[in-house]
């Protein structure tokens, strides 16, 4: 047996060297309190920021991606201030999260000394930089690079073309003639219109709901690669070329997807180059007045490579598709669970769009409350529920008191706060009645606007896109449909939401899971 060079039992220099890791671990735990400034909160054996803490699923002994909403409702019950930390006992750095408006404006206003965390940024790069994936100092090349794929032409023609896949989808689903159907699945339904929207406006592929989306490659069409790659983000991210080539045929399909579509990408790139770009002034989807102005730009140092518009392409088609789709599906839910609010959205959409004609355009700011419709579904289920930042010096917060006034919270260099866009969505000083769906609050000029599509120079590039899209669809439904729940037998409209509200899942996006609606022809829409 081995025996130890000085008089002690191997049962004492195990002891030992537990009671050393413990002590080093409380010094550690109490030096991560103060970098939090003893802020109360919660501590978990692994923090948000730690490989265990973030991709294990959100429970009681794990915070997880999804902390933020499934904690919703107490996150930040012991803080005085309308800010929060996690720590790790065992393993993580320590962060913090705010639900303030006024501290999320302080962090992401202009020349704010704030940047994106490092590790954040690569989840959102699995083909390169792209302007969702930058640091502060690159991130201006591809915004300016990308802008001019988004005009009001652009948003026109995302209007026309809603309308034009909305009666596709009711020919083709062979609802048009229905005088009731059960939509069995809402989210699968709002997620192929939003990819749909995305080919047509985003690409310039003119395409039938019926058909593929695009041309095949590999054997896989455009919506299969897009659906294999979105998902898998955080692997394409961090996962190491070389495991590719094991026998692991997830892997081997991810990879496969993830080559085909910038494949399919880079085949619409050197089309249009072939094309030319002589009519570029009537061009109306986003690629080709992208590219259009990268080629102005092509020998300086702001054209964007072939691999950025690539990535810059393919985040923007994610991006759009997520907001879109799962706040959408979370409006028709809403609205099927109060039917007078429904009824006030109807009768605005009566009251613009006369004898049942088509919506246009010009008619969307004529449609404010059913703008409040989705935005108010946006609220109280954004598709992301928050985004990490760090300051690149010492910096001193104003955090409001939930008493009234503010203090300052001084947070030294590197020290990670993220900007909780769902507990904002759910502070009852922001959004009064925060669980009530109250569409009416976004018709208030006093009401805090949205973060959700964050704020100041950094603000989503694709809003527009996702509220004309979205107010365009919910016109045309609302106007030939009345949206009903599926209630099982005996079960009451409360009971319904209160199981469909946490009927989530955090994917790329966060938003329902699969769910039943029924739509009723209105009478004298056929």
């Amino acid at each position: 047996m081995l025996g130890l060079p000085f008089d002690l039992s191997w049962g004492a220099v195990i002891l030992g060297a537990i009671a050393l890791y413990v002590v080093q671990r409380a010094w550690t735990y109490y030096r991560d309190l103060r970098t939090v400034s003893f802020l109360p909160g919660m501590t978990f054996p692994a923090s948000h920021f730690s490989i265990p803490g973030s991709l294990l699923p959100s429970s009681k002994w794990n915070p997880g991606l999804a902390v933020a909403w499934k904690r919703r409702h107490t996150m930040y019950a012991d803080s005085p201030v309308e800010m929060t930390r996690i720590l790790g006992f065992l393993t993580g750095r320590p962060c913090l999260f705010t639900n303030s408006p006024e501290v999320i404006r302080q962090m992401l206003g202009n020349k704010a000394p704030w940047d994106k965390l490092q590790e954040t940024v690569n989840t959102l790069a699995p083909l390169g930089a792209n302007v969702f994936a930058t640091m502060r100092d690159e991130w201006p090349r591809h915004r300016k690079a990308v802008a001019p794929g988004f005009n009001g032409r652009l948003y026109a023609n995302v209007w026309t073309e809603t309308i034009d896949t909305y009666y596709d989808c009711m020919t083709s689903e062979k609802w048009e003639k229905e005088t009731e159907f059960i939509m069995t699945d809402v989210t699968a339904i709002t997620s192929k219109f939003a990819l749909f929207l995305i080919a047509k406006c985003g690409f310039g592929i003119d395409l039938a709901w019926n058909e593929e989306v695009g041309e095949r490659v590999s054997g896989m069409s455009l919506a299969e690669c897009f659906e294999i790659t979105s998902v898998n983000t955080v692997i394409l991210s961090f996962v190491p070329h070389w495991m590719y080539r094991l026998p692991v045929p997830a892997l081997r399909r991810l990879y496969e997807a993830s080559s085909s579509l910038q494949g399919i990408v880079q085949g619409i790139i050197d089309q249009r180059r072939a094309e030319g770009f002589h009519n570029e002034s009537q061009a109306k989807d986003v690629f080709t007045l992208l590219l259009a102005a990268n080629e102005l730009e092509k020998g300086s140092k702001g054209a964007l490579s072939d691999q950025e518009l690539i990535s810059n392409v393919f985040l923007l088609l994610l991006a759009g598709h997520e907001t879109t789709s799962k706040s959408l599906a979370a409006t028709l839910g809403e609205l099927a669970c109060h039917p007078e609010e429904q009824q006030r959205a109807y009768d605005e959409v009566m009251s613009v769009v006369k004898d049942g004609k088509n919506p246009t355009y010009e008619d969307f700011e004529r449609l404010p409350f059913i703008q409040g419709c989705f935005q108010e579904a946006l609220r109280m289920y954004p598709s992301v529920l928050f985004t990490t930042r760090c300051p690149i010096e010492d910096v001193v917060l104003q955090v409001p008191c939930k008493d009234g006034g503010s203090v300052p919270l001084h947070l030294a260099r590197g020290t990670p706060v993220n900007l909780d866009f769902a507990g904002v969505g759910y502070n009852a000083r922001v959004y009064p009645e925060p669980y009530a769906f109250k569409p009416a609050r976004w018709l208030d000029s006093t009401t805090e606007p949205l973060l959700a599509f964050s704020y100041g120079p950094r603000v989503c590039i694709g809003r527009k896109f996702a509220v004309v899209e979205s107010t365009a669809v919910l016109a045309l439904l609302l106007r030939d449909y009345k949206v009903e729940l599926v209630l099982k037998g005996g079960q009451t409209v409360e009971e319904w939401r209160a199981a469909w509200v946490d009927h989530t899942e955090l994917k790329v996006g966060f938003g329902h899971k699969q769910f039943p609606l029924k739509f009723t022809r209105r009478s004298g829409s056929l």
